[in-house]
């Protein structure tokens, strides 16, 4: 529900705000007086497109702004899209002189789409043109299936054809890569082969290149490893020597003071830590023999390994995971025509299932299109139409591609007067009689919840819904409105005195003149200013005590 709109420099408003409440609420006024600029505000709201035109000369900014009583469908659009959800819902939109518009849910920016998701379950719009809005979407479909209470048999029947579109898109997809299979299983075995030749192990590749350095540089190993030998342990003054000689003389020591035991330890120490060094010098002295042939092929080791790197990966691991995947692949097209038939059973499989789900949701439509054209065709004959005959036309439709709505589509088809044949809602050429047509259908689906966005939401909006009528049948329209009101809150710009008679709530569009300008204004009415204004509507300019008495008997009927 509308709790509130708030509407500023939109055409001739230039700051007006409006507290909603449930049931019928009218807006009345003279023509111009503003009253058609209150839909187009909540126009805005709900998505519609904007223009540097409305926005009101001299201003810098148009803004409309609505708060509504959270849905759970907006809720969903909310979360999806990462906005804020509370108890109520505040959408506003801005627009500029120069064309340019932002949106905002809950004070936040968000895309015009987002808001239209958003309050698209809570607020419908009804116009002249919105019959063969009703009429060109599946709304006629939308309706029976609701009427029928085969919601949830709808909902199994889109996840059915969701189910069978993977799969035909799966075989296809298969089908597809058959043209270049024998090329793709060429490739296959050959880049295969090329990696298998090589058997690459992660671990050796480090090993490798270190044995590749030692042999690259072979000649200064020895050298190295000759002179450190010779430093430590072999000829006069070596190391060894030297420290032997430390060692006798800690142990002449030791012997005269057991204090220096310790440091006679540690010069032994060394001395073996010294023939240890020594010995690693000999053992480097020793490999650093030049081997050409081995260095050759580690050289090639490391440029085919190298080469499978850049070719299949950055790394061996890379690389052995390119090699298993292009093995399962291999596998599956050396075993191509078995794949393809177990993707064309899933096909056949997701198409049976679509077509049992599609039965059951047939057999129910069919069961219950009789009565929906009925139910329609009563409400229409309350609305003054006596004659008029409806009928819900049900067509099956070719199945060459799943469906989410299954196998039928469906259209209104209306004859207003005895003698015409029935025609597509979207011929009819009356306004008024669309306008009643489209109320009859409203009534109906406003007496089966959960009916969806498309035909019905929490807040209906007729603009000029009475259009071309009066008397008997304006007073009928009006009680529909009523009607409908007990279910979702309902507001309605009328000229209609009896349909204005019939409201829970009353607002009067005037337009004035302030510093040279035009404004238009919006106010609530009650007690004797409504019956003033009731009256207004039934006399004119000029309002006899006549009308006024009748005004009266209208509101007095209407408490009844």
């Amino acid at each position: 529900m509308l709790r509130r709109l708030t509407v500023k420099n939109l055409a001739i408003v230039e700051d007006l705000e409006l507290e909603l409440a449930p049931g019928l609420t009218v807006i009345t006024g003279e023509t111009g007086a503003g009253k058609s600029i209150l839909v187009d505000a909540l126009a805005l709201l709900a998505g519609g497109r904007g223009s540097s035109e409305m926005v009101r000369d001299g201003a810098t900014r148009l803004m409309v702004a609505g708060e509504f009583d959270m849905d759970p469908a907006a809720l969903q659009v909310l979360e999806e899209a990462g906005h804020p959800a509370a108890p109520t819902l505040l959408l506003r939109r801005e627009l500029t002189p120069d064309g340019r518009g932002r949106a905002f849910i809950e004070d936040e920016p968000a895309s015009v789409r987002t808001l239209a998701r958003a309050v698209g379950g809570m607020l419908s719009i009804q116009g002249q043109n919105t019959e063969r809005e009703l009429a060109e979407s599946g709304a006629p479909l939308e309706l029976l299936d609701a009427f029928a209470g085969a919601l949830g048999e709808r909902e199994a029947v889109g996840a059915a054809a969701a189910a069978w579109s993977a799969a035909r898109r799966s075989l296809e997809e298969l089908e597809e890569a058959r043209r270049g299979r024998a090329e793709r299983l060429e490739m296959l075995e050959f880049q295969i082969r090329e990696i298998d030749a090589v058997s690459p192990d992660p671990a050796e590749e480090d090993n490798v290149s270190a044995e590749r350095e030692r042999l690259r540089h072979a000649g200064r190993i020895r050298e190295a490893g000759e002179a450190a030998l010779q430093a430590l342990s072999e000829g006069e003054g070596s190391a060894a020597d030297r420290l032997g000689e430390a060692a006798r003389a800690f142990a002449q020591l030791a012997a005269i003071d057991a204090r220096e035991a310790a440091n006679l330890a540690e010069a032994e120490e060394l001395k073996r830590r010294i023939a240890d060094l020594a010995a690693a010098a000999r053992d480097a002295a020793d490999a650093g023999e030049a081997d050409p042939e081995r260095l050759t092929a580690l050289e090639s080791r490391l440029e085919a390994l190298t080469r499978l790197k850049r070719k299949y990966g950055g790394s061996l691991h890379e690389v052995l995971a390119r090699r298993e995947a292009m093995g399962k692949e291999r596998g599956e097209l050396t075993h191509f025509e078995d794949a393809l038939e177990r993707r064309r059973a899933e096909e056949r499989a997701a198409a049976k299932a679509w077509a049992r789900a599609a039965d059951v949701l047939s057999a129910k439509r069919r069961e219950n299109v009789e009565r929906l054209s009925k139910a329609v065709e009563k409400e229409v004959r309350g609305l003054a139409m006596e004659k008029a005959r409806f009928r819900v036309l049900l067509e099956e439709e070719p199945q060459d591609a799943p469906r989410a709505s299954g196998r039928e589509r469906a259209s209104f088809l209306i004859a207003p007067n005895p003698g015409e044949s029935e025609k597509p809602l979207e011929k009819i050429a009356s306004g008024g009689e669309l306008s009643r047509l489209q109320l009859a259908i409203r009534t109906v689906a406003s007496g089966k919840g959960g009916l969806g966005r498309t035909l019905i939401g929490r807040t209906l909006v007729f603009d000029e819904v009475d259009s071309g009528i009066g008397g008997r049948t304006a007073e009928l329209v009006g009680k529909r409105l009523r009607e409908l009101a007990r279910h979702d809150q309902v507001l309605c710009v009328t000229h209609v005195p009896q349909i204005a008679a019939l409201a829970d709530g009353h607002y009067l569009a005037e337009k004035g003149h302030v510093r040279g300008r035009t404004i238009a204004s919006v106010r609530s009415l009650a007690g004797k200013e409504r019956v003033e204004e009731i009256a207004r509507m039934l006399a004119g300019e000029t309002v006899p005590e006549t009308a006024r008495k009748h005004a009266r008997a209208l509101l007095e009927a209407a408490e009844r």
